[in-house]
């Protein structure tokens, strides 16, 4: 039962860092198929036979969800450059990964076509970074477009839940997001946890089917998308900070950039070495 806590604590804790996918800290932690295997049991009539694992499993992610947003909130309120350019090099070790991930599920390479879509998304999320200020949103005056925003980001974080490899926190990140996200859940400010929430709900029962048909019969162009996206997400970081922050910090924020190399490279070397 302990062993089950403490693995749903790591993959709980992965989860709150945009980046890394809980799934593949699952994989690296020996228990990917038998929590798929496990979940897929709540749909029939033995789901009971799930609950001696994905109860604690279940607590485990809970708790290392909490400390970890807890930690990056402060991380964030006092050194928020080094922590933004940590997320930085884990994205930019990542992408690799994600586009080798698309040659060996599709079984081919890149075409023409894909890379359209990858130029297509890439510029989608830069320029709606430029133009827009949804990243300024103040808990305090939360007006009625701003909620329906954070529905729409909560449910195109969803799709991370099939997506391979791909992160809520990196989809909110994204979007703008992410910070408002993680003060949101340390102050218990339930208008936002709520909007991002029904969002998230409304996306697991709605987008699912629809991003496994992409998966399935698109799937070189769906990796590019994705590759599109994770590319975009390093301006959209980068975009949220002033020189005068980083400068402030800049021996700390290079560190914590290789910093979040070096644990990309570890965490897949571990994903090869179980596969």
């Amino acid at each position: 039962m302990y062993q089950y806590i403490w693995r749903g604590m790591a993959v709980g804790m992965s989860e709150a860092v945009p980046g890394v996918s809980g799934s593949t800290v699952a994989m690296i932690l020996a228990i990917y198929e038998r929590l798929i295997y496990n979940l897929s049991l709540l749909s029939t009539k033995h789901r009971k036979e799930a609950l001696p694992f994905l109860v604690p499993f279940g607590v485990g992610m809970v708790v290392g969800f909490a400390l970890s947003i807890v930690t990056i909130h402060l991380l964030l309120t006092h050194f928020r450059a080094p922590t933004l350019i940590f997320f930085v090099g884990i994205i930019v070790g990542f992408l690799p990964v994600l586009w080798q991930e698309g040659v060996k599920q599709a079984k081919r390479d890149y075409r023409l076509i894909d890379y359209i879509v990858m130029i297509l998304f890439i510029t989608v999320v830069v320029v709606a970074s430029l133009f827009s200020d949804f990243n300024q949103i103040e808990l305090t005056t939360l007006a009625a477009n701003d909620v329906i925003f954070l529905m729409v980001a909560g449910f195109v974080a969803s799709t991370a839940l099939v997506l391979p490899g791909i992160s809520g926190a990196l989809m909110l990140t994204i979007l703008g997001v992410y910070e408002l996200a993680t003060a949101s859940l340390v102050q218990m400010h339930w208008p936002v946890i709520f909007s991002i929430g029904i969002g998230v709900i409304a996306g697991v029962l709605f987008m699912s089917r629809l991003i496994q048909y992409l998966l399935n019969h698109y799937t070189q162009s769906t990796y590019a998308a994705m590759v599109g996206l994770v590319a975009g997400s390093i301006f959209v970081i980068f975009n949220t900070l002033t020189w005068g922050e980083i400068q402030q910090h800049i021996i700390l924020s290079v560190a914590s950039g290789l910093l979040g190399l070096i644990f990309v490279s570890m965490v897949t070397k571990s994903v090869g070495m179980k596969g």
